[in-house]
């Protein structure tokens, strides 16, 4: 059981609820001033004092204090030369920052063009759907007999299970991220 999970679970709890510490006392049955030092991390609560908790914000004893799996798991990741994997010295430069990590069926990348050019992709596996938001500049996607504009500030969605391409010829150069989810 962590006592810094359950003060900020409690307090994220009544904040995004817009309730008092008064209002979440008086369903409760536990003091202001319990509460008050429960959120501050001041004291430890009994369990009777974080069953009566739970029961007022309508939720498990056991979400209460139980840390949700994978919580502790933090990673934090940028774009870096190791995770390059475009071609090096093209005008087209793309970091991958996370693939199909876990259970989750995504791979997650950053991309910039360094000059005016183009690239083109492989079909990804059947099924994949690739998401890409445009930053900065303007790129032209080109899919099979379509060619979809995307200007600053744009996402687009698309089938990535077929070839495709990316062209950078005008607008400013383009920058920005794409992920590719996987169906099973």
């Amino acid at each position: 059981m962590s006592f810094e999970y359950i003060s900020a679970f409690i307090k994220s709890y009544r904040l995004a609820n817009g309730e008092s510490l008064q209002s979440l006392a008086d369903r409760s049955g536990v003091s202001r001033s319990m509460i008050s030092q429960i959120e501050g991390g001041q004291t430890s609560p009994t369990i009777v004092v974080l069953a009566k908790l739970a029961t007022a914000m309508n939720v498990r004893l056991g979400d209460l204090v139980e840390l949700p799996r994978g919580s502790q798991d933090v990673q934090v990741v940028e774009p870096l030369e190791d995770n390059i994997i475009s071609k090096r010295g093209s005008a087209f430069v793309c970091h991958q920052l996370m693939a199909r990590a876990g259970q989750v069926p995504i791979d997650f990348y950053h991309f910039y063009f360094r000059e005016f050019g183009k690239t083109a992709f492989s079909a990804n596996v059947p099924k994949s759907v690739k998401y890409l938001w445009l930053e900065e500049g303007q790129l032209n996607i080109c899919v099979a007999h379509k060619v979809i504009t995307v200007k600053a500030r744009q996402m687009v969605t698309f089938n990535a299970s077929m070839p495709h391409r990316f062209e950078n010829r005008s607008g400013g150069l383009a920058k920005g991220i794409f992920i590719v989810t996987y169906q099973d």
